[in-house]
């Protein structure tokens, strides 16, 4: 006997997809790939999709929520190349770098800690992500906007990142109270290394903290004994209106600045 339709549980976030529409799109992306890992595989709305058309693909899913397994299973969906772990995304008990690609249906409150992960890998992965609509706001917006932050400027260093298809809420189960949307994120080939990005995610996080003052004076807080050349392009400015290169000089320079003192 198969086990009953799994409920999404509130306390973890959960809207299960249903829309096969969407699943089609992550499909035609995930064929181009031999490698991968889905965040989030729910009840298998995505993954049943990408094992249709891509048969051949190795595909670790990634759920946790255990109360989900048997009915993955039950379902017959796993291919031959396939696997599911009861596992947190944000401790894969897997190397992502050894992947060639990421995606899935990302629920909202691992959505930040999910983006920073993956900025800084040593080899990113390419990544297309569902998420709310207002993430997707945030990864594409440009200095001065609203929705500028410091999740922004991270991932804009490391990726270039790209608008899909909008989501409605009818698309899942239950339905959300707000949009979703589609980001296609690709590395970019000279981002800095994941020990300057790190230092850039510390420095972000101060800053965008006093995100509408004088970037100036945030920055001296922030960074401590950084040379005064540092701070020069921030004359005027106020911290959302800085652009991600301006945040990575600054990084760069504080990063020296520590070099020199260890030695």
């Amino acid at each position: 006997m198969s086990p009953a339709a799994p409920r999404p549980k509130k306390r973890l976030g959960q809207n299960f997809l249903r829309a096969r529409w969407v699943a089609r799109l992550f499909a035609e992306w995930v064929c181009g790939y031999h490698r991968v890992v889905e965040v989030g595989a729910g009840t298998g709305a995505v993954t049943g999709e990408v094992l249709r058309r891509c048969p051949l693909v190795e595909a670790y899913l990634l759920e946790l929520d255990r109360g989900l397994l048997p009915f993955l299973s039950a379902q017959k969906l796993l291919g031959p190349f396939s696997e599911v772990l009861g596992a947190d995304a944000l401790a894969p008990p897997l190397r992502l770098e050894g992947l060639q690609a990421l995606y899935g249906s990302i629920p909202y409150n691992i959505t930040g800690p999910l983006l920073s992960l993956l900025a800084l890998l040593p080899r990113r992965l390419p990544a297309m992500l569902l998420v709310q609509r207002e993430v997707a706001q945030r990864l594409l917006s440009k200095p001065g906007e609203k929705s500028y932050g410091r999740i922004t400027v991270l991932v804009q260093l490391a990726y270039r990142v790209r608008p899909g298809r909008v989501v409605p809420p009818a698309a899942f189960y239950p339905p959300p109270r707000v949009y979703s949307q589609i980001v296609y994120m690709e590395p970019r080939s000279s981002a800095p290394s994941p020990r300057v990005l790190r230092r850039v995610e510390q420095l972000t996080r101060c800053m965008f903290s006093q995100r509408n003052r004088l970037a100036g004076k945030v920055a001296r807080r922030c960074l401590g004994g950084v040379a005064g050349d540092a701070l020069k392009p921030l004359e005027g400015l106020r911290v959302y209106q800085l652009p991600p290169g301006v945040f990575l000089e600054l990084a760069e320079a504080a990063e020296a600045a520590a070099g020199g003192d260890r030695g």
